[in-house]
C-alpha cells in the first residue's frame, strides 16, 4: 500500500532515515575526534529539522497529538546533549550528560521509527490501536536502551585537583 506523504512528511522521513544511520554509526564508532563531531553536528542538525517537520505531519489523527509531543521531548534532548558542548568552561561530566540526552534523542527517534513501521504494516484501523503499539514498542524499546545506555557509558571523570581546590575556595599553586 503506497501512501501518500506530503514534502514536509517526504523531508522528514528521509532525515529520520539518515539520524538512524548515523546514530548508529556513532554508537559503534570511538567517541572522539573529527569524525565523531562531524557526525554528531549531522545527526544534531537532521534531527531538529526532522523534529520540526514532524510538526507538520498529521497523518495518524489530523491533530496535535502523542507523536507531536514525542517530536518536541525529542527536541528538549538534543537541545540538552549539545549545551554542555558549547559552554566554556564545560561544566563536570558533560561527556555523561552529553552521552545521556544524546543517547536517549535517539531512542526516541528508534521508537518512532518502530511506531511508524507497524502502523505501516500490522492491520492497525484505530488511533487507540495505533496508540497502544506506540505505547508498547515505547516501553519495549526503552527497556532494552536503558540497559545498552547504561552497559555502555564512559565512566564518569575523576576531577582534578587544581578542581577540587578550586571549588573549596583554595588557589591551585
Amino acid at each position: 500500500m503506497i501512501h501518500n506523504l506530503t514534502f514536509a512528511g517526504t523531508i522528514h522521513a528521509v532525515l529520520a532515515l539518515l539520524c538512524i544511520a548515523a546514530g548508529l554509526i556513532q554508537f559503534l564508532r570511538p567517541k572522539r575526534g573529527a569524525g565523531h563531531r562531524a557526525r554528531g553536528y549531522l545527526y544534531v542538525y537532521a534531527m531538529l529539522v526532522t523534529d520540526g517537520t514532524a510538526m507538520l505531519v498529521y497523518r495518524f489523527s489530523g491533530n496535535f497529538n502523542l507523536f507531536h509531543a514525542g517530536a518536541i521531548g525529542n527536541f528538549v534532548c538534543i537541545v540538552l546533549a549539545i549545551v554542555p558542548l558549547l559552554r566554556s568552561p564545560r561544566p563536570a561530566n558533560w561527556k555523561l550528560t552529553h552521552y545521556y540526552f544524546i543517547s536517549w534523542s535517539y531512542v526516541s527517534l528508534i521508537s518512532a521509527a518502530a511506531t511508524e513501521i507497524a502502523a505501516r504494516l500490522l492491520p492497525l484501523t484505530t488511533r487507540g490501536q495505533i496508540g497502544f503499539a506506540a505505547l508498547v514498542l515505547s516501553i519495549v524499546t526503552m527497556a532494552i536502551a536503558f540497559v545498552l545506555i547504561g552497559k555502555y557509558r564512559a565512566p564518569a571523570e575523576a576531577r582534578s585537583v587544581s578542581a577540587k581546590l578550586v571549588e573549596q575556595g583554595g588557589v591551585p599553586s
